[in-house]
């Protein structure tokens, strides 16, 4: 497994040290835990010798941590926690300069979608309505016509 740095390496060891040397100290065999966890007696003895290569990815690491600390009666929880906080401030560290990135790549996008919006109703409307367009583009025309329009009314209404 390379998806671990040196910091997260260093705080796995600790644990797994502190977890064998509690088991050794009760004298249980690997089987009984590895039985009582469900997690292979082969997986338990590379955490424990320090063979990180040979394990799967940080998240179950942190889930065999949790159970393996509970069978022997610790608080696996605050076990598997220290190393899942190591796990996020690398993290979070290297967050930002992502996220920065992301930003400025979909700025462009979104201006092409308004534009596309803008665009297309635009067309709608001039599509289903022309002459609302043209009268709104032409306020004189616009009241020049209403005169004429009041002047026939008048004609014929006498």
């Amino acid at each position: 497994m390379t998806l671990l740095n040196q910091a997260q390496v260093e705080q796995l060891k600790e644990i797994t040290t502190h977890l064998r040397q509690v088991r050794q100290e009760k004298s249980i065999p690997i089987e009984k835990i590895a039985a009582q966890t469900l997690i292979r007696a082969g997986v338990l003895q590379a955490l424990e010798e320090e063979r990180f290569e040979e394990l799967p990815e940080p998240i179950f690491l942190q889930g065999f941590i949790r159970r393996y600390g509970d069978a022997l009666g610790l608080d696996g929880n605050a076990l598997s926690y220290s190393l899942i906080t190591n796990v996020v401030r690398q993290d979070f560290n290297n967050a930002p300069k992502n996220s920065d990135n992301k930003q400025n790549r979909y700025i462009p996008l979104v201006l092409t979608y308004i534009l596309l919006l803008v665009g297309a109703s635009a067309g709608l409307l001039y599509t289903l309505n022309p002459r609302l367009t043209i009268q709104s583009l032409t306020p004189e025309e616009n009241n020049q016509q209403s005169i004429v329009s009041n002047q026939t009314k008048s004609l014929f209404i006498k």
